[in-house]
């Protein structure tokens, strides 16, 4: 027990239930008072002091007991004699366990010797009497935790050991994906601040064309460089549905969450002709053409496209002009641009194809695509 407390429970005895100083007297045939754990009796005993009283009394001391006066003052007829026995607590304080000895009556009295005033949450009732028995309880102090949500700051004292019950008490609700800075299962601690981030999802549906492909096959009943189309195509129809994530009210990511076809593209069938009615004449501009598709790769079916494609722009003559101000065996617009292939480009075939192959295969990778793109709007 600490020294000041045993002090002051000393004064108590001394003061209020003796009412005043101890008789110094040898007389015999005396009658104590004596108060044990509140239990007041009278003893008729000739001893001379409180131990001979509590021998008298058959009253055993423990170590832990407090007897007021100490055992060996003296007593005289009438004092009083108090016994406060020892009782040992088992204490569960804000989860630290100790034992402590108190010399009480009480649950409420033993706290208040302690230092734990009414703020603080006990197992027990406060009005339970201490007997022999070993006492456990629980104190809890109370904490105060700081919760920022919805833009708003709410402080709340709570005796529960988890965040979870600080959270309920502060009649906070949390939607299925909001994300607390600290976990719901983690001990409370003094002054804590959480933050709470409203998070919310919603969707998004985003529809996108599917361009269709171009099927070719091979006609040897249509000349070489002509092309029929025997099917349309069709664009088909892709649906992407996008998850939007809102923290706080604010997007802040966005993923796919499905991407589908949910129209397929219908393609175009072509019929190319293979049909070949003699070689091709030397010296000729289609001859140069000719070498010249042959050394970037591509077929005898790129070479039929590009037969079309010029024959129907210029008639592969090196001196077409078209009032727009397209020209040559390409027709490039304005003509002036094949000067990048050669400064002879108004006379030469050789300038005009090495220019024209080169924009081909740039905006359209191929002859046949190219060709395709003409059929369809009427230029390349």
């Amino acid at each position: 027990m600490h020294r000041n407390l045993k002090l002051g429970l000393y004064g108590l005895v001394l003061a209020g239930l003796l009412g005043g100083t101890a008789s110094w007297v040898t007389a015999t045939g005396k009658t104590v008072n004596l108060r044990v754990d509140g239990q007041v009796r009278q003893v008729h005993t000739d001893a001379a002091d409180v131990h001979g009283v509590l021998q008298a009394a058959h009253i055993a001391v423990g170590e832990h007991d407090l007897v007021a006066p100490d055992e060996s003052a003296a007593v005289a007829d009438g004092d009083s004699v108090v016994v406060r026995r020892g009782h040992l607590l088992h204490l569960l304080v804000n989860g630290a366990a100790r034992d402590v000895w108190v010399n009480a009556d009480s649950v409420d009295e033993a706290l208040n010797q302690l230092g734990y005033g009414t703020q603080n949450l006990v197992s027990v009732s406060r009005s339970k009497r201490l007997d022999g028995s070993v006492t456990s309880l629980s104190v809890t102090s109370p904490k105060q935790v700081t919760f920022r949500a919805d833009g708003k700051t709410l402080r709340v004292l709570t005796f529960g050991p988890t965040l979870k019950e600080a959270l309920e008490q502060a009649h906070l609700k949390l939607g299925a994906h909001d994300v607390v800075s600290a976990k719901l299962t983690s001990a409370v601690r003094d002054r804590q601040v959480v933050t709470i981030q409203r998070v919310t999802y919603k969707y998004s549906v985003v529809r996108q064309g599917v361009p269709f492909d171009v099927v070719r096959q091979d006609d040897p009943n249509r000349a070489a460089g002509s092309s029929a189309v025997l099917s349309a195509g069709r664009d088909g129809v892709r649906q992407v549905t996008y998850q939007l994530r809102f923290v706080d009210g604010k997007l802040a990511g966005r993923v796919v969450y499905d991407n589908r076809v949910v129209q397929s593209p219908v393609p175009q069938r072509t019929a190319v002709g293979t049909q070949q009615s003699g070689p091709v004449p030397a010296g000729t501009a289609q001859q140069i053409a000719a070498d010249m598709v042959a050394a970037r790769g591509w077929g005898g079916d790129q070479f039929s496209c590009l037969v079309s494609l010029w024959n129907k722009e210029s008639g592969w003559r090196t001196n077409a002009a078209n009032p727009s101000g397209a020209y040559g065996i390409p027709q490039a617009l304005p003509g002036s641009k094949m000067a990048s292939a050669g400064a002879d480009w108004q006379t030469s075939a050789r300038t005009q194809i090495s220019w024209g192959l080169g924009y081909i295969a740039s905006v359209y990778g191929t002859p046949c695509s190219a060709w395709a793109h003409s059929q369809a709007t009427n230029w390349y």
